[in-house]
């Protein structure tokens, strides 16, 4: 079954310099389909053949001077099968025939591009022969190549293998790792283990992007806590390695392989600046080493750059002091007892342990991550070690944190109970002084709103509601055209002969008991009062909020004045007489004025009703043709003829009588 541990291969790849090994057997023994139901991997006892020959693929081609190699370690430079080009790989198994007509898997990992030959007949190509492009190498199969053994007994595997464009070096190994399994067995165990380890990555580098994303917005909203930005780092780094681990295990592209291999360095880079700068935040007393450690960080790219080998080497050089130092670190703050020491320092020790144990487990199982086919309790526990690799520092963060909420948390409980404890006396006295105040300001409020009150009313005797509101509102009130009103005219009958016989209080009083008993009539019936000109009085019907019934509630309030009068004149000897006039038009209404302003109304309809009041006859209303003709059905009348009008001319003129 195929572990977890891709990111740690991966660190172990650069550590080690990993030795491959696989279940084998000795190429006499005859290979049955137990042979192939696990994997058979044909690496070593290989023979070699630099060079480019077609006869090579034959399967009776003479081989036995060739070199005798492991096909996995075709290095370019300094070997004795050195070579950079094209050679061939030989290697001669026997089957028996439980293997006849069974379906097998080829499976091939490699660092160049190859043509497989199985008895002299090309069996499949992996990348392309003599290429100039690194894009047409490929290092698998994307889907396992099936194929079918027709006859028992001997056969020869063939391979033409190319590694012209692999980088050159030393240590560069260039070779070709081929296997073998039975088909069946393969995608029963071999694909569900890698969607395992797949889904399991994945996972890994969802959990650990949230966390670093959590830790990065807590420093950045409390920038002083830098080892929230040294932990979010590291759980960066992790999930960066997990998906460089995935690249790698799932990509056959040569050139982007290649590339993500790059991508390590600097995952593990980032992992080793994380880890020393976690450190020292928290319990390094000088910070001189995490600067020093800090600038060798920022250096290794563009040596990493110049020459990878030397660049990689530092790294792994840069890792081993960062754990050497974290170490050191912790044990001293522990011995110090520093605040927290125990809880952060021993799940970074544990942390580094869990990478020690592993890098021995790997050494034991031969750098290998597959643990299937070996025992011994330390490879059986690579496991248990990875998983606690990963859990361990997050959870001694999250204890330490757990631990500073806690602690601040108590701090400010009993800084709140000492404050609460001081503050008792002056919180009586605060609460005394408010009730005085609020009493203050519910007795301010009231005289507030009487004198509000008080102006509202007075606004409302100079205006009308509407208008008043607007007023209020906007501090201002435009003037609006009204195409339907009618306009009521009255006016007192022989006024200043009265006026001479009576005194000024008796005069003053007569007037105010008329006009007042007008204003109710206005009220009663919806017209809106406009001024008194000395013993005149105006009034409009259908403003400021319109009304279809304009003239009927004009000509009914002119009638209860009349009935009014009447009255009046039976109780005083001196009582007054009155002539009203109404007509029926269109207007505009509006504010005059900036100081004492005033509601009034203008126009021909205006001037109209006064010529009709002035044409009117003692106790009688006067109306226009067009007023007449909005209330003929309501109302009796008795037409005038064409009278003259001043100004106006001849107009047609009625008496209103009585309501129907």
């Amino acid at each position: 079954m195929i572990r977890y541990f891709i990111i740690l291969k991966c660190l172990f790849l650069l550590l080690l310099a990993d030795q491959w090994s696989y279940a084998q057997q000795g190429p006499q023994a005859v290979l049955t389909a137990d042979s192939f139901s696990n994997g058979y991997y044909f690496t070593e006892s290989w023979k070699f053949k630099a060079g480019d020959d077609p006869g090579y693929k034959k399967a009776d081609w003479p081989d036995s001077t060739w070199a005798i190699v492991n096909s996995r370690y075709l290095k370019t430079t300094d070997s004795a099968t050195s070579y950079r080009g094209i050679a061939w790989l030989r290697y001669r198994f026997q089957v028996d025939s439980s293997l006849l007509q069974t379906p097998l898997s080829i499976i091939i990992k490699q660092g160049g591009a190859s043509e497989i030959y199985l008895d002299g007949t090309l069996l499949c190509t992996l990348g392309t022969v003599g290429t100039k492009h690194k894009t047409e190498y490929q290092t698998g199969f994307d889907h396992p190549y099936i194929f079918t053994l027709k006859d028992a007994g001997w056969h020869t595997l063939a391979v033409r293998y190319d590694n012209t464009l692999f980088p050159p070096g030393e240590k560069a190994k260039a070779g070709i790792s081929l296997g073998i399994y039975e088909a069946n067995n393969y995608y029963s165990h071999y694909l569900p283990d890698r969607e395992d380890t797949v889904s399991i990555l994945m996972l890994i580098v969802g959990v650990f992007v949230a966390l670093s994303f959590i830790h990065l917005l807590l420093f950045v909203f409390y920038w002083k806590a830098l080892y929230n930005l040294f932990f979010g780092l590291y759980n960066l780094s992790i999930a960066f390695l997990a998906y460089t681990a995935f690249t790698l295990s799932s990509n056959n592209n040569f050139l982007e392989s290649s590339q993500a291999l790059g991508w390590l360095f600097y995952g593990f880079l980032l992992f080793g600046l994380s880890i020393t700068g976690f450190v020292n935040d928290l319990f390094g007393k000088r910070k001189t080493r995490f600067y020093i450690l800090l600038i060798i960080a920022l250096l290794l790219p563009i040596v990493y750059l110049l020459d990878a080998r030397i660049g990689a080497f530092i790294l792994i050089i840069y890792i081993l002091f960062v754990v050497v130092e974290g170490f050191f670190v912790i044990i001293r703050a522990m011995f110090r007892r520093e605040r927290a020491a125990f809880i952060v320092g021993g799940g970074i020790m544990l942390f580094f342990c869990m990478i020690a144990l592993l890098i021995v487990g790997l050494v034991v199982n031969g750098g290998e991550i597959d643990t299937s086919r070996t025992s011994g309790w330390v490879v059986a526990s690579l496991d248990t070690l990875f998983i606690a690799l990963l859990v361990s520092f997050p959870i001694s963060i999250s204890a330490y944190l757990a631990w500073q909420f806690s602690n601040t948390s108590n701090r400010l409980k009993k800084q709140l109970d000492e404050v609460e404890r001081l503050s008792v006396e002056k919180q009586q006295i605060l609460e005394q002084q408010n009730e005085q105040l609020e009493l203050q300001v519910s007795e301010r409020t009231r005289e507030l709103q009487s004198e509000k009150q008080k102006s509202d009313n007075l606004l409302l005797n100079i205006l009308p509601q509407e208008v008043a509101e607007e007023l209020k509102e906007k501090g201002a009130s435009k003037a609006q055209y009204y195409d339907e009103v009618s306009v009521l005219f009255t006016d007192f009958v022989n006024f200043t002969a009265i006026a001479q016989k009576l005194g000024v209080e008796e005069l003053l009083e007569e007037l105010n008991a008329n006009f007042t008993a007008f204003d109710q009539i206005m009220e009663k019936h919806g017209l809106e009062k406009i001024k008194t000109i000395g013993d005149a009085y105006l009034a409009v019907s259908g403003l400021p909020v319109k009304n279809t019934d304009h003239a009927l509630n004009a000509a009914a309030a002119a009638l209860d004045i009349l009935a009014f009068v009447a009255e009046r004149k039976k109780q005083v000897p001196y009582g007054l007489n009155i002539r009203i006039g109404i007509h029926s038009g269109s207007l505009i209404a509006g504010i005059v004025g900036v100081k004492k302003f005033a509601f009034d109304i203008w126009g021909d309809t205006v001037n109209t009703a006064a010529r009709m009041e002035q044409s009117s006859a003692p106790g009688k209303i006067n109306i226009s043709e067009n007023t007449y003709h909005l209330i003929e059905q309501t109302f009796n009348c008795t037409y005038r003829g064409k009278l003259q009008a001043k100004g106006k001319g001849e107009m047609d003129m009625y008496f209103v009588e009585n309501k129907k």
